[in-house]
């Protein structure tokens, strides 16, 4: 006989469209830049209590997790949360659940997404890009206080007074210097975009918007 023919397929269960409570296992940081979408954080999500089914049937998926992922919008200074997987584990530790679903999160305030704190870091960027260029405007100082400018008829000659050698490289100096870290600090800034802050223990409501076949699946040998 096919060797396929004798293993045992797999229970499955029809998880229509419900709502559940749970609790966010992991703080992050959504980024609010369009680059963001493509590169979303991952979430960790508890179940808490039974989800509630139509006609307010109920199936226990308590303490199952659900993993998930968040963009930030800064227009609603909120993450936008989808969901990505389901996972659970009978008592027993013999049958597992693990698939793929679509759904969303609301949170305590049942508006769709999670609220935060907008945190911008593009403030101690900009600061030090001040400071840089002040600096830099010091050296220049230094540099034209210590050469004269003649002009004649062959055009305008600048040169270095002798006794003020020490102070052009010093303004030399700190001017390159100084310019070097300013466009380093301006690039900086340009890519600190704010992100949505929000911590972990928060309590959220999970829902399942389009309806899934869950296959339980048998765990052979010892179990967990």
């Amino acid at each position: 006989m096919d060797e396929q023919g004798n293993k045992k397929k797999g229970r499955t269960v029809y998880l229509p469209p419900s709502f559940m409570e749970a609790q966010l296992l992991t703080g992050f940081d959504a980024s609010t830049s369009g680059k963001g979408t493509n590169n979303p954080e991952p979430l960790l999500l508890r179940i808490q209590t039974p989800a509630v089914l139509p006609n307010d049937v109920k199936a226990n998926l308590a303490g199952c997790f659900v993993i998930a992922e968040a963009v930030g919008r800064l227009d609603k200074e909120r993450a936008d949360v989808r969901l990505v997987s389901l996972s659970c584990l009978s008592n027993e530790g013999k049958a597992i659940i693990d698939t793929p679903v679509k759904g969303f999160v609301t949170d305590s305030d049942s508006k769709v997404g999670l609220s935060g704190r907008v945190v911008s870091r593009m403030g101690a960027a900009t600061a030090r890009t001040i400071v840089a260029g002040f600096f830099g405007g010091m050296g220049d100082m230094l540099k034209s206080a210590a050469t004269t400018q003649s002009t004649s008829a062959l055009g305008t000659t600048t040169t270095v007074d002798s006794s003020q050698i020490a102070k052009y490289s010093l303004g030399g100096g700190l001017s390159e210097g100084a310019a070097s870290l300013h466009d380093f600090y301006l690039s900086l800034a340009k890519r600190a975009t704010p992100v949505i802050e929000v911590g972990a223990a928060k309590k959220i409501t999970v829902i399942i918007s389009e309806g899934k076949e869950l296959e339980i699946r048998e765990i052979e040998g010892e179990p967990f």
